[in-house]
């Protein structure tokens, strides 16, 4: 599988792993996680990506990005922790809802009464509660320890215990539904009502019910005959013709008792008719036993309901009401338990209520100890809620306080600490921009907030543009090349300032939006300003990539190219090389390596040509730069010829070896398509041509040093060697040997 190695050197300590350059697992090795943590401020710089940090980002982002360059990470944690808690804490302070609540109530239990809050109101609606049940009681504040608060528990505690208003009204009513005596308007005897009396009328309906139900079960004995009737009734009908004989047993209807068919259904009529009347007296029967059952059932629940109300003098009405209730429940439609005795107390015990609630109510109406104080125990609930709310809003409001003190206290002390970087980092940051922009170019200024601005977690970035434009957003009044020098600026000011446990920079096409006298400056800037970081440059610009080689040379920086890309092995450079390892490889697995044998001899033919300084013809515009293998051999083969050099001779071989490499025709057999069947080349044939070219190959070598690099200066027309303890000029040298097997 593709893969990406990476290695890292720092003096004697040399570190290397590898990372696979597909898939979608593809983890960072260990050592480029070891790199990255001595990175204070992210080493690349991509030149699409500069511009953000001028024009885009936010204050409180670039003070956050900033802050992290200047290692103040947790500064910034303490301080974004202490803004969201100050935040919290003042809505909490200003968040009125419960009072809100507490007046939603008030106006609830008041019956609107009092709109909002206000404990003198509250008082006074007390009192005018009080009033209602004796005008010496006072509240003279909304406590539970206020004396008349005290006084009116009491009261309404013994007014408990004496069978008060609303207790009397409820045994009156319990006692109404038992029995009751009412007036007779028409000057008769008192009407009566009451379970008592429905009881007493229902087992006598029931009575009744059971006596008609029986007379009429005797006119209808006959009942089993029911069916017979109601299928004979249409046979015998008026307007049908009759039959002669009985349907049933043939008999003749002439001898038949009826004597005639108009008897017949004469007789049918009379019995259906006996049924019906029958079935009315059943149902009025079953009506009238569930009518005593459900008036036997609530009378029992009635007089249960009135015994635990009765207060203690009413002993008389206490023993005939529990001695009926007894009998009551034991009856089973025999004689009717004699309440005589019951009905007469419970009306003289009615008497006794109706005069009690009178007396009560000429004195205080409706209005009872009890009521006053649940209404006074709602509206201490309120008062306490909101004495609770009160306090907590006022103990947030101290926080609240305390916490913009502290606040205050720490972003002072952390201002301190980024004010001292950010003017570190202010002249170098100028000096680097004046080195791109030139010596005019106006002065930068990272400024944080104000002291008296509580909210420290800002960056702003302005520039001095002119005398009468000072401190001015850089966006509305640079171009678009000193827009990309600031942003240039802070980052290779902040790396350099920063980054100094891991010196390196990556800077990636950094140069799009400048023109040629900028790209110069920015090429000696690196080489004046960077000499102590490792710099890794990669551009599309080939001026600028001419600049960087004119400014930094080859002394310390390598250069290269990346002339295209396959989507089999990556990006392609210049100075690539197939070798012979990887043509092996190939054949190792089985396959054929012609694609690799060829690009090996083009790469081999180019190298030497360029070492030589072959003439080769310019080729038509659409290809100005790429040569052929066979224009490579050609063009070699010419300058060889000229110099009076016969490269030797290839055992095996009758043409010169550099015609064979001009024709390629074992390597085409496995890279071409061919016609004929079988026509491919095979691996053997493969081995056997590389074999051949690797001798031809080794005849490029220094006679004197056996190197295999040559030059040509322009003063000399001949190569020589470009070691440069040797330079001895280029000759072939003897091949010592005719075989090739092994080479």
């Amino acid at each position: 599988d593709p893969f990406v190695c990476v290695r890292f050197k720092c003096d004697e300590m040399k570190l290397e792993g590898l990372r696979k350059a597909m898939g979608s697992a593809r983890p960072r090795p260990p050592v480029a996680d070891a790199i990255q943590e001595r990175f204070t401020v992210n080493p690349i710089v991509r030149g699409h990506a500069l511009r953000r940090f001028v024009e885009e980002q936010t204050a409180a982002k670039r003070y956050e990005d900033v802050a992290r360059w200047l290692q103040l990470g947790p500064y910034v944690e303490v301080q974004r922790n202490l803004r969201g808690l100050r935040q919290r804490t003042k809505a909490a302070a200003d968040d009125q809802s419960v009072l809100r609540q507490v007046d939603i109530q008030l106006k609830k239990k008041t019956a609107n009464s009092l709109e909002a809050w206000d404990e003198a109101a509250v008082l006074v609606y007390a009192n005018r509660i009080l009033a209602l049940l004796g005008k010496e009681l006072t509240l003279s504040s909304l406590r539970r320890a206020d004396p008349v608060f005290i006084t009116v528990r009491a009261r309404a505690t013994s007014e408990e215990k004496q069978l008060g208003l609303e207790g009397l009204r409820q045994a009156r009513r319990s006692t109404a539904v038992l029995y009751e005596e009412k007036g007779n308007t028409n000057g008769g005897a008192p009407l009566t009502t009451g379970l008592l009396v429905d009881f007493v009328a229902a087992i006598e309906a029931h009575a009744q019910a059971m006596v008609a139900e029986a007379a009429e079960r005797t006119a209808a004995a006959n009942a089993a005959f029911a069916e017979i009737w109601r299928i004979a009734e249409p046979l015998f009908a008026e307007e049908r013709s009759t039959p002669e004989t009985c349907p049933i047993c043939t008999t003749p209807i002439a001898l038949s008792a009826a004597l005639s068919a108009e008897g017949v259904r004469r007789h049918i009529a009379s019995s259906r008719a006996d049924l019906v009347d029958y079935a009315k007296s059943k149902k009025v029967l079953d009506d009238a036993r569930l009518a005593v059952d459900q008036v036997h059932a609530q009378l029992c629940i009635a007089m249960n309901t009135l015994v635990p109300l009765l207060p203690e003098p009413h002993v008389e009405l206490k023993t005939a009401l529990v001695a009926n209730l007894k009998a009551t429940k034991l009856w089973n439609f025999g004689a009717v338990p004699d309440a005589a005795t019951l009905k007469t107390t419970l009306h003289e015990f009615m008497k006794t209520l109706d005069a009690s609630i009178s007396k009560i109510e000429a004195k205080q109406g409706d209005n009872t100890y009890a009521k006053a104080l649940g209404k006074f125990e709602e509206l201490l609930e309120l008062a306490e809620e909101r004495e609770r709310a009160v306090r907590k809003l006022a103990e947030l409001e101290k926080l609240a306080v305390e916490l913009n003190t502290q606040a205050a206290f720490i972003s002072g002390e952390i201002r301190k600490e980024v004010q001292a970087l950010l003017d570190a980092l202010q002249v170098p940051i100028n000096e680097i921009y004046r080195q791109i922009q030139g010596d005019g170019a106006a002065p930068i200024r990272l400024e944080l907030p104000s002291e008296a601005d509580t909210d420290q977690q800002r960056l702003n970035l302005v520039i001095d543009f002119a005398a009468n434009r000072g401190g001015v957003q850089p966006g509305g009044f640079l171009s678009d090349s000193q827009i990309h020098s600031l942003a240039l600026a802070l980052r290779l000011a902040a790396i350099k300032q920063f980054n100094t446990a891991a010196p390196i920079i990556a800077l990636d096409d950094i140069v799009t939006s400048y023109d040629a006298d900028h790209r110069r400056r920015i090429a000696a800037l690196l080489a004046k300003e960077f000499t102590e970081f490792q710099l890794i440059i990669t551009t599309h610009d080939e001026r600028f990539f001419t600049y960087l080689k004119d400014q930094l040379g080859d002394k310390n920086f390598h250069f290269t190219r990346i002339i295209r890309l396959d989507p089999d092995f990556g990006p392609r450079f210049v100075d690539h090389r197939v070798t012979d390892a990887m043509i092996e490889a190939r054949w190792h697995d089985g396959e054929s390596a012609s694609n690799e044998m060829r690009q090996a001899e083009e790469e081999w033919l180019l190298g030497l040509c360029r070492d030589f300084g072959v003439n080769i013809r310019i080729r038509p515009v659409d290809k100005a730069c790429s040569y052929e293998r066979g224009e490579l051999a050609s063009a070699l083969a010419g300058f060889l010829r000229d110099q009076g050099l016969a490269p030797p001779a290839v055992p095996g071989v009758n043409n010169r070896f550099l015609e064979s490499l001009q024709l390629g025709s074992i390597e085409n057999f496995g890279s071409h398509f061919q016609d004929a069947p079988y026509g491919d080349g095979s691996i053997g044939d493969e081995k056997a041509r590389w074999a051949e070219f690797k001798f031809f190959r080794r005849r490029f070598v220094c006679p004197k040093c056996g190197k295999d690099r040559f030059k040509r200066p322009n003063q000399i027309t001949k190569a020589v060697c470009a070691n440069g303890g040797c330079e001895a000029q280029f000759e072939f040298g003897k091949p010592g040997s005719s075989s090739i097997q092994g080479v």
